[in-house]
């Protein structure tokens, strides 16, 4: 009798290690698990953050608003952000058809394009506008510095 009990506390013990060896490996799954998934969400993150590209002030622009709708004019200063240096030059070559460009897309705005979140398409619409003028390379994003509305 004494020995089967030695049999069951035997096995008892070997049930409690495998246990305790189950919950061991659960544990580190689980852990492993979740540094990858927020590892990979930081990775994600970061590739997702493009390096800023060379930038070239447009300048300042006052422009009348043609359908006002209670405001009469808007001014502001733009700044863009291009793939590479080339474009720059061009930029400098073509300023008066950039300046225009931005002027009748600017005029032709609606105030609802104007203000936030509206503001994205206008700065889309300019920099689609601009693109379609350069050779060099591309316009990659629309910086409003000063963005005034009366």
């Amino acid at each position: 009798m004494a020995e089967e009990n030695n049999e069951k506390q035997g096995m008892n013990w070997m049930k409690m290690v495998a246990i305790f060896l189950v919950m061991i490996i659960v544990a580190a799954g689980t852990s492993y698990g979740v540094m990858t998934y927020l590892t990979r969400e930081k990775t994600e993150e970061a590739e997702e953050k493009e390096e800023f590209g060379p930038t070239y002030t447009l300048g300042d622009f006052t422009v009348n608003l043609s359908g006002s709708g209670g405001y009469q004019f808007i001014k502001s200063s733009i700044v863009v952000e291009v793939d590479n240096e080339e474009v720059i030059t061009e930029l400098e070559k073509r300023s008066p058809q950039v300046r225009d460009v931005i002027i009748s897309t600017m005029r032709n705005a609606e105030i609802s394009e104007i203000e936030e979140p509206g503001a994205r398409n206008l700065k889309t619409k300019i920099r689609n506008d601009i693109n379609s003028l350069l050779n060099a390379g591309q316009v990659k994003n629309v910086y409003f510095t000063q963005l005034v509305v009366q």
